[in-house]
């Protein structure tokens, strides 16, 4: 379908669905919308945007939308999880390339669209494609890989070196993928690979070991050093890299240098290394400083009593990372048990990560005392308990929320009840229920708070009436216009107004 005017614009009237009045070529700004328009005719239309989002708009509007060349419209269109399939060809064959590299960093299309961006004409979108699937695709879905294996292999192959090298770094790249980029033209394609070099196959692993490049080589039997974790006992503690410190084989000497350094940052280093002595744990374990304490009680292979045994303190809300030892183990369910059951808020923190934990051990989580235990299981565990979710969207305000709420899990009934709650963040949760009757969605869509009154107004429960003044305020008209019932013709009005 070509993008463009709809058929006889100028020269009849559209059809008003919420009115009988028709819409005539010479009334652009003075139409329904226009009793308290506010200056929202034209490309800043708030409403170009949420009609971009709006699920029941035909191709034939969201074609007009692209073509519109507002930025946040097009972006719009293309984090959308569903569009229709010309959309899409439109999209993919979108002149400015801003417009494919944002679809590129869709996460909800799906592998079989994304890797379309495979063969771009820009080499720009087809990095990005692979390099924005490695940072989002574990987390929001459970597809074995982001894009296709053909995908990969035809972006190994890629002319410009530059979309190999990414390809060379991704996490999901396959192993054959690999094998091939390990005989790549390019060194600097080659020695990437490095950065991945525990999921390397023996056979590239051997041929990086081989290369005919010595800086890949070179680099290559840096990284078997490390895998072994060997370092040289006659290396100086100030040349220790903090790899070396918090997991390599320390040689005595260099094990009491680190444990009694005065500075005590790299004595917290030092103190998780797996392969510290024991009298110099029990030293590091009674240290002067609390972050050197906290280190040693999260160390592997520790006792409960012995881990109750260290002053340790942990911040109930300060920022934290999942243990790295506890993640390499999440396939251990014998492991996540007994992190999951731990007293350390810090093994069942780590724990909360694991994507798969059996259903006893999700559901005595989804209880815990510790609010970042919760947190980080609502957000981590594909079958997280609805009850779950809705307590972590009730108490945190990150931007992990959205997610929750889109969640399969998340409860829909029962909402109604926060009808009459004095917090606008548990109103908005009433257009969730779909046994909220029609006119509770009416009453809070006159709300005090802007948020509520901008989540009654995307319900197709709202009548049409008080969508029409919704869609005439700047503060709900995108989300008046993003609302499932709005009439099509409604749509059109919008953009001609706009167009």
């Amino acid at each position: 379908m070509a993008v463009g005017r709809v058929p006889g614009r100028g020269t009849a009237p559209i059809p008003h669905a919420m009115t009988d009045t028709p819409i005539r070529p010479h009334d652009r700004c003075t139409s329904i919308f226009s009793e308290a328009d506010n200056g929202m005719c034209g490309t800043h239309d708030p409403r170009l945007a949420g009609l971009a989002r709006n699920a029941s708009a035909p191709a034939e509007v969201l074609l007009r939308l692209l073509a519109t060349g507002i930025d946040e419209v097009r972006f719009a269109l293309c984090g959308r999880s569903e569009l229709p399939d010309e959309v899409i060809d439109a999209i993919l064959a979108h002149p400015d390339r801003t417009v494919r590299r944002s679809f590129a960093g869709n996460s909800r299309i799906g592998p079989r669209i994304r890797s379309r961006l495979a063969d771009d004409p820009d080499a720009g979108v087809r990095a990005a494609v692979v390099e924005n699937s490695g940072l989002f695709w574990k987390r929001s879905t459970s597809a074995p890989r982001p894009l296709t294996i053909e995908a990969y292999e035809r972006l190994a192959s890629d002319p410009e070196s530059r979309v190999r090298e990414e390809v060379a770094l991704h996490p999901y790249t396959p192993d054959h993928v690999r094998t091939r980029l390990a005989a790549d033209p390019s060194p600097e394609v080659r020695i990437l690979l490095l950065d991945l070099w525990r999921h390397l196959t023996d056979e590239v692993k051997g041929m990086l070991l081989a290369d005919r490049d010595a800086e890949v080589r070179e680099a290559a039997h840096h990284e078997r050093q490390r895998e072994r974790s060997a370092v040289a006992a006659d290396k100086p503690v100030a040349r220790l890299s903090e790899e070396e410190t918090r997991i390599g084989i320390l040689s005595r000497a260099q094990a009491e240098g680190l444990a009694r350094d005065t500075d005590p940052r790299t004595r917290a280093k030092v103190a998780g290394n797996p392969n510290l002595d024991d009298d110099l744990v029990s030293e590091l374990a009674v240290d002067a400083d609390p972050d050197v304490r906290l280190a040693v009680s999260t160390r592997p292979g520790l006792s409960e009593r012995e881990r109750a045994a260290i002053d340790y303190h942990l911040e109930p809300r300060a920022r934290f990372y999942p243990l790295p030892w506890v993640l390499a183990l999440s396939d251990d369910e014998q492991a996540m048990r007994e992190c999951a059951v731990s007293a350390h808020p810090a093994l069942r923190r780590s724990a909360a990560f694991c994507p798969h934990l059996p259903p006893d051990l999700t559901e005595r989580l989804a209880d815990d005392e510790d609010f970042l235990v919760r947190l980080f299981l609502a957000e981590n565990h594909p079958d997280a308990p609805g009850l779950l979710l809705l307590r972590t969207v009730l108490e945190f305000d990150g931007y992990s929320v959205a997610a929750m709420l889109r969640h399969p899990n998340s409860p829909r009934h029962g909402l109604r009840r926060f009808a009459d709650s004095s917090e606008p963040k548990e109103r908005r949760l009433v257009a969730m229920d779909p046994t909220t009757p029609a006119e509770v969605i009416e009453q809070l869509s006159r709300d005090g708070d802007r948020s509520v009154r901008a989540a009654m107004a995307h319900d197709p429960r709202l009548s049409t009436a008080r969508l029409v003044v919704l869609l005439a305020d700047p503060d709900t008209a995108a989300a008046a216009a993003a609302n499932p019932s709005l009439p099509v013709p409604a749509m059109m009005e919008i953009l001609e107004r706009a167009t």
